[in-house]
C-alpha cells in the first residue's frame, strides 16, 4: 500500500527481485511464486499456416503450477516452466497450433523470433479462478525474449507475487517482517505498507480490487434470486389456498369419516413434495439448455463443471427440500384444519381462508416488481447517457489498425498509402491502444501546488487531432503553418488547473519542472466514466518520425458513415499485407472499446431484466391466485347484483379496486428504496444522471397496467357469468 497524491493506492504487482529477497531474508517463508497474466499481445508461430497474435500470454515461476493444483493433460507441474525457453499452453492453444497432435516436445516462435519449448498442456482454467491465461512462459526466459521484455524483466513492478509460509506460521509476523525488507530490492518505495491476502480471499476481497466490489455485486444478484425463488414459494402458498373452498368439501367429507388431521397433512406435504420435485426436475433441464446462451449473450465465461461440485448440489438440494417444506407447511394446516360441520355447509371461516396474508404477499411481491422496475430504467438511462455522453473526442467510425513493432520500417509506407484509401485528414497514429488501461501512466509533481498527479502520456501525430476532433484551448505557435518539426508538449485543462496556472499557459512557467507548454487542448475521456478525466500529456511527434512505433502502436482510420465496413475492412487488410508484415492483421474499432469499458454494467442491466421479467411473472401468478379466490368466494354476490342491474364495467370495477390499492401501496414502498438503492449504486460514477421523476412514474404506470391485464381476465368472467347458474350453484 502506498501513497500518491494523498490517495492510498493498492498492488499486488512487484518487481522480480522482491520475491528472491524476501525468501532469503524472511525464513519462515518457504517458496516463492511469481506470475503474470501477460505484457500485451505477442504473435506465436508454429509453422506459416499457424501464426496468431494472442493475449494472455503470461510468464510464472516453476512452483505456480502446483501452487494451483490444476491438472496436466501432458507434461510435469514441477519441472515444466523450471528451464529458461519452456512454454505450458492451455487445451485450446494446444489444438489451434498442433490439432490432435501431443504439443509437449514441439517449438513455438515467440514474437516471431524465439523458440520456445512446450513443455505441458493444461486442462481447461476453471472459471472461478484469479488465474487466468492461455499460455505461460518460463519467468527466467524474459530477458532472452527481445528488449522490451528485457526491460520489463529489469525495471518494472509486473509480477503478482504469492509467499508460501511454513506451516503454523502467522500472517502477521511475516507482514512486519516485510517492512524491514528494504535492502536488495530494486525501485522499492520505503515508505510503502505490506500486507498478506490469503489466496482464497483474493477472487472476491482484495484490497487491490476493493473499487469494483465484487462481493457486493454478488451478494445483490444473490438476494435478488433468493428473493424470487421466496416470492414463487409465496405464489404456489396463494394458489393452494385459493382453492381451499374447492377442497374444503373433501377435507371435511374425510374428516366425517374418521381421517386423521395428520393424514390431511401428509397428503398436502407429499403435494407440495411432488410439485417442488417437478419443478426442480425442470429447472435442471431448462439449466443445461440455457447455460451456453447465457455465457455467450452475457458475455461472461460459465463453467459447466461447477455443476459436478458437491457443494453446488448439496445447495440445489437443500432449496429443493426447503422449497418442499416451506411451500406446504401453510396450506397443509390452512386445508387440514378445516372443521366438518362448516365445511359441509358451504363455508371455510375467514380466519381459515388466509385472504389477509395473500394480499400481504401480494402487496410484498408487486413491492419487489416495482422496485426491480425502477432499478432497470435506471440502469437504462445511465447506459445510454453514458453511451451517448460526449467524450471531448470523435470515436465513431474509427478504426485503430495494430503494427507491430518489427513494421517500422514499413511504417511510413502502409501511412501513406491508407491516407491515399481513405484521405490524408482520415489517417493518424497513436503508441497507445486508446480506451484501454495500457495507457502509460507517470507521478509527477507540478512546480507550483506541489501537487502529486498521476498523469497519462500519450504520443501521437499532428492530424491526431483533426481525425479525433480534439478541441484547442491554446494551439502552438504555427500550428496551422505546416509540419510538427520538433516535439511538442501539450497538456489539457486538467493538467493547468492543478498546476495552479490561471492566465495563458504558453506564457506562463512550466507545470512540471524541465516540461514547458506548448499547447492545450479541452478535456477528453480516453476512460471509463467511473472516474473524473485525468490529468493528460500528449507528445505531438513529426508526422515522419518512426521511433514512437518501435515498441508498435496503431494507425487510425476515420471510415465514412456510409462505407460497407466488411469490404473497407478487406481493403485495409490488403493495404496492410501489401506490407509484408510479420504479424497478422489486427483492428479494432474505438467504440467497441468504449462500449468494452462498461462490460460489467452491461451484464449487471441485462441479469437486472431477466430478474425482473421474472419477478413480473411470479407477481402476476400471485395476483391471479388471489382474484381467483375472491371471484370465488363473491360469486353469490356478483349474481345478486346482475340480478339487480348490475352493468359488467361496474363489476370489473369493483373486482379490481381492491387489488390496484394493493400496487399504489406497493408503489409507495418501492420508490424510496429503489431511489435509495440506485443512488448508491451511481456514486460508483464520476459523471451520472440524476434519478428523474418519469422513472417512479413509469414503473408505477407499467406495474398498474400489468396488474389490471391481469385481474381483468378473471373479472370480466366473472362479470359476464350467467347470474342463475352462478346462483344455482350457492
Amino acid at each position: 500500500m502506498s501513497t500518491y497524491g494523498g490517495e492510498d493506492m493498492a498492488t499486488l504487482s512487484f518487481h522480480e527481485s522482491f520475491a528472491t529477497e524476501t525468501k532469503r531474508q524472511i525464513p519462515e517463508v518457504e517458496q516463492v511464486a511469481r506470475w503474470t497474466d501477460g505484457i500485451g499481445e505477442v504473435v506465436l508461430q508454429s509453422d506459416e499456416a499457424h501464426r496468431f497474435k494472442e493475449k494472455n500470454i503470461g510468464f510464472a515461476d516453476a512452483s505456480l503450477l502446483s501452487l494451483m493444483g490444476v491438472r496436466l493433460l501432458s507434461g510435469d507441474a514441477k519441472t515444466a516452466l523450471s528451464e529458461p525457453g519452456h512454454i505450458v499452453l492451455n487445451r485450446r492453444l494446444a489444438e489451434k497450433y498442433f490439432g490432435a497432435e501431443d504439443a509437449v516436445g514441439k517449438t513455438l516462435l515467440y514474437d516471431k523470433k524465439f523458440p520456445l519449448l512446450v513443455s505441458a498442456v493444461l486442462d481447461d482454467l476453471p472459471t472461478n479462478s484469479i488465474f487466468q491465461f492461455n499460455g505461460l512462459v518460463s519467468l527466467n526466459s524474459m530477458p532472452m525474449l527481445g528488449v522490451q521484455a528485457q526491460q520489463i524483466y529489469q525495471y518494472a513492478g509486473f509480477l503478482q507475487t504469492f509467499l508460501i509460509l511454513k506451516q503454523g506460521t502467522e500472517a502477521k509476523l511475516v507482514e512486519q517482517k516485510l517492512e524491514k525488507v528494504k535492502a536488495g530490492i530494486q525501485f522499492v518505495n520505503l515508505s510503502a505498507k505490506f500486507s498478506l491476502e490469503s489466496l482464497s480471499s483474493l477472487h472476491l476481497d482484495s484490497r487491490s480490487t476493493a473499487k469494483d466490489n465484487p462481493r457486493q455485486t454478488l451478494y445483490i444478484l444473490l438476494t435478488i434470486a433468493l428473493f424470487i425463488l421466496v416470492l414463487a414459494v409465496v405464489n404456489y402458498v396463494s394458489l393452494t389456498t385459493a382453492r381451499a373452498t374447492q377442497r374444503s368439501r373433501e377435507v371435511g367429507v374425510r374428516k366425517a369419516i374418521g381421517g386423521q388431521r395428520r393424514e390431511l397433512i401428509g397428503q398436502f406435504f407429499l403435494e407440495s413434495f411432488l410439485t417442488t420435485t417437478l419443478a426442480f426436475v425442470l429447472s435442471l433441464v431448462l439449466l443445461q439448455a440455457i447455460f451456453p446462451w447465457a455465457s455467450q449473450s452475457l458475455d461472461l465465461p460459465l463453467d459447466v463443471r461447477l455443476m459436478g461440485q458437491p457443494a453446488i448440489w448439496g445447495l440445489m438440494l437443500v432449496l429443493w427440500l426447503g422449497c418442499s417444506l416451506l411451500a406446504g407447511a401453510y396450506p397443509a394446516l390452512l386445508l387440514s384444519g378445516f372443521r366438518p360441520a362448516v365445511v359441509l355447509k358451504g363455508g371455510v371461516g375467514s380466519r381459515l381462508s388466509g385472504a389477509g396474508l395473500r394480499q400481504v404477499f401480494t402487496t410484498v411481491q408487486f413491492t419487489a416488481c416495482i422496485g426491480l422496475l425502477i432499478c432497470s430504467f435506471v440502469l437504462y438511462a445511465q447506459m445510454k447517457f453514458l453511451r451517448t455522453k460526449n467524450l471531448g473526442i470523435n470515436r465513431a467510425q474509427v478504426v485503430a489498425i495494430s503494427l507491430d513493432g518489427d513494421m517500422v520500417p514499413q511504417y511510413a509506407a502502409l501511412r501513406d498509402a491508407l491516407r491515399q484509401w481513405a484521405g490524408p485528414q482520415h489517417v493518424a497514429a497513436t503508441n497507445t491502444r486508446l480506451f484501454s488501461s495500457s495507457m502509460m501512466t507517470w507521478y509527477l509533481k507540478t512546480q507550483k501546488t506541489e501537487k502529486q498527479l498521476l498523469v497519462s502520456d500519450l504520443t501521437v501525430d499532428k492530424p491526431f487531432f483533426k481525425l479525433m476532433n480534439v478541441q484547442w484551448k491554446y494551439p502552438p505557435t504555427g500550428w496551422e503553418a505546416g509540419p510538427v518539426t520538433r516535439e511538442l508538449r501539450i497538456y489539457n485543462e486538467t493538467v493547468i488547473k492543478e498546476a495552479g496556472i490561471e492566465s495563458n499557459p504558453l506564457q506562463q512557467p512550466a507545470p512540471f519542472k524541465n516540461q514547458p507548454t506548448d499547447g492545450v487542448v479541452a478535456d477528453f475521456k480516453l476512460g471509463s466514466l467511473h472516474e473524473a478525466i485525468a490529468p493528460m500529456k500528449l507528445s505531438v511527434v513529426s508526422d515522419t518520425s518512426r521511433s514512437f512505433m518501435e515498441n508498435g502502436g496503431y494507425l487510425l482510420v476515420k471510415l465514412n458513415a456510409r462505407t460497407d465496413v466488411p469490404k473497407a475492412l478487406g481493403q485495409l487488410k490488403s493495404l496492410y499485407e501489401a506490407q509484408q508484415p510479420t504479424a497478422p492483421f489486427d483492428y479494432y474499432f474505438l467504440d467497441d472499446a468504449y462500449n468494452k469499458l462498461y462490460a460489467k454494467e452491461d451484464r449487471l442491466a441485462q441479469l437486472f431484466n431477466a430478474f425482473t421479467g421474472l419477478t413480473l411473472l411470479v407477481a402476476c401468478l400471485g395476483l391471479l391466485g388471489l382474484m381467483t379466490f375472491n371471484v370465488e368466494a363473491r360469486t353469490k354476490e356478483i349474481g345478486i347484483r346482475k340480478v339487480l342491474g348490475a352493468t359488467v364495467a361496474s363489476i370489473v370495477a369493483l373486482l379490481s379496486k381492491d387489488f390496484l390499492k394493493l400496487v399504489l401501496i406497493a408503489i409507495v414502498i418501492a420508490s424510496p428504496i429503489a431511489w435509495y438503492a440506485m443512488n448508491e449504486w451511481l456514486q460508483d460514477f464520476a459523471y451520472k444522471i440524476d434519478i428523474e421523476w418519469w422513472v417512479f412514474a413509469l414503473a408505477g404506470g407499467l406495474a398498474v397496467g400489468i396488474a389490471l391485464l391481469t385481474v381483468s381476465f378473471q373479472s370480466v368472467k366473472a362479470a359476464l357469468m350467467n347470474p342463475v347458474e352462478s346462483l344455482r350453484s350457492e
